[in-house]
């Protein structure tokens, strides 16, 4: 077997152990599978290699892709540079193409990407039985390699960050690997001068948008405006913001709620509720909180916690749905609330 481990991909990445062959680099983050390809491109095409032995396609754009990596790939180098060429977007459609390819051998490297993929699927189980061939798996980052990566970074920089400040970051930050690294860039360039960067940072440059869009969501699902939900949650998925962030923030909300409508029953003003203590509102949330104070029973609240938290562990235990599943979870919830 070929497939790599994921405690092993950091050293196949450092010292790969072919110099000829296939590599599919595939999974569910197309931020960290770009980026694992572009390392491995860079270590079997050095920089004074002949660009031209560098070759880089979309299989979606190509016309039979089969063929023409199949020229591609047995192709001499006009300067004996090894040639690497680099699909992109690849899915199981290519397997029997590149079974063929890899059949009857050749002197080059052959980078896929692809998307997630299962054992079953037949590109992974090419690269995976084949001694010539490899596949390397790019898993989603949690909060701790988020953080481990950001770290590095700014080592790297000479730039510190306080722990809070990390510890923010990781939070607003999705778990797509491209992403984070643009958003440490950014905080990089801006500290470029104090060589430090403050928890306040981290909110001025990478928080605002993030916290606007999960308010927006949190808000929608509350007075249940179904459309304007499913637009925002797909504008913060498709962004890179984590799934499982935006239904615990969705479980703090509906559990907050709660408790203001438990106080709001017992005769508190709306001016009290919001005003004091942990249900603290902001002003530009303020109209929207009245109307799902005013609007949400306890038993309806009570349901919408339910729902939440077993979505919580739903997506923990299936995280390939776990997009779906959050969806259908708040919209369920955006429906009760707009028949109450």
């Amino acid at each position: 077997m070929t497939g790599l481990k994921a405690r092993d991909v950091d050293r196949f990445l450092n010292s790969p152990d072919i110099e000829t062959g296939f590599i599919l680099i595939y999974g569910p983050d197309a931020g960290r599978v770009r980026e694992t390809t572009d390392r491995l491109q860079s270590h079997f095409h050095l920089k004074d290699a002949d660009p031209m032995s560098l070759v880089s396609l979309q299989f979606g754009d190509v016309d039979n892709p089969g063929e023409r990596i199949s020229i591609e790939a047995n192709t001499p180098s006009m300067f004996g540079d090894r040639r690497v060429i680099r699909v992109r977007g690849a899915t199981n459609a290519l397997a029997k193409d590149i079974e063929q390819i890899v059949k009857y051998g050749f002197d080059a490297i052959l980078l896929v990407e692809s998307g997630n993929l299962t054992p079953k699927d037949g590109l992974r189980k090419l690269a995976e039985g084949q001694k010539t061939s490899r596949a390397v798996p790019c898993y989603a980052d949690d909060a701790r390699s988020l953080g481990q990566l950001a770290r590095e970074m700014f080592q790297k920089a000479q730039i510190t960050i306080e722990n809070d400040a990390l510890n923010a970051l990781t939070d607003i930050l999705g778990n797509d690997r491209q992403i984070t690294r643009l958003e440490v860039e950014k905080l990089i360039l801006f500290a470029d001068q104090s060589k430090h960067i403050s928890y306040q940072d981290v909110m001025t440059l990478c928080g605002d948008n993030a916290a606007q869009t999960m308010d927006e969501i949190l808000d929608c699902a509350g007075t249940g405006h179904l459309q304007k939900l499913d637009t925002s949650l797909g504008r913060a998925l498709s962004s890179g913001t984590n799934s499982s962030a935006i239904l615990t923030r969705a479980l703090m909300h509906f559990s907050n709620l709660r408790e203001m409508r438990a106080a709001f029953d017992q005769g508190k003003t709306l001016q009290e509720i919001m005003s004091s203590g942990r249900g603290r509102v902001h002003f530009s949330r303020k109209n929207a909180m009245e109307v799902q104070i005013r609007s949400w029973s306890a038993q309806n609240l009570a349901a919408a916690c339910t729902r939440l938290h077993d979505t919580i562990l739903q997506t923990r235990k299936n995280a390939n749905l776990d997009h779906a599943h959050t969806r259908q979870a708040l919209l369920a919830i955006a429906t009760i609330a707009a028949r109450q």
